[in-house]
């Protein structure tokens, strides 16, 4: 019985010792939130894709042929070889982030675009 109460008294002060480490790491750290990443927004895109392998796309392919044009300031770059991707834009035109879209449904870009890029900005410059 000693030896289980023993067992008890070290478990119990690991316990305590992990939960002032994780509290004490969580110190730094600032909290990710749905509503902090909807504030994001670009002001405008380049969907970068290799023409050739496209047709491994379907998604990307309907959403060029048939939802693009409701974007203005989204535009397409075909590269040879590369992933397909958004390139979002800051204000000034410039690479703000890349995101990888090889997976995603035309709903997911819509979506996607809908909330995070301006519908008309100075981006036109592209």
């Amino acid at each position: 019985m000693r030896l289980a109460r023993s067992h008890c008294s070290k478990y119990a002060k690991v316990q305590l010792l992990v939960a002032e480490l994780v509290a004490d790491c969580l110190k730094c750290c600032t909290e990710d939130s749905d509503d902090s990443m909807s504030k994001i927004t670009y002001s405008g895109a380049i969907l970068e894709a290799c023409m050739r392998k496209l047709v491994f796309y379907p998604e990307i392919v309907g959403f060029i042929e048939e939802e693009k044009d409701k974007f203005p300031t989204v535009r397409v770059q075909y590269v040879f070889n590369s992933p397909p991707k958004l390139i979002m834009l800051d204000e000034e035109g410039q690479h703000k982030e890349t995101i990888r879209i090889d997976n995603w449904k035309r709903e997911h870009m819509l979506q996607f675009l809908q909330e995070k890029v301006k519908p008309t900005s100075a981006s036109a410059k592209i």
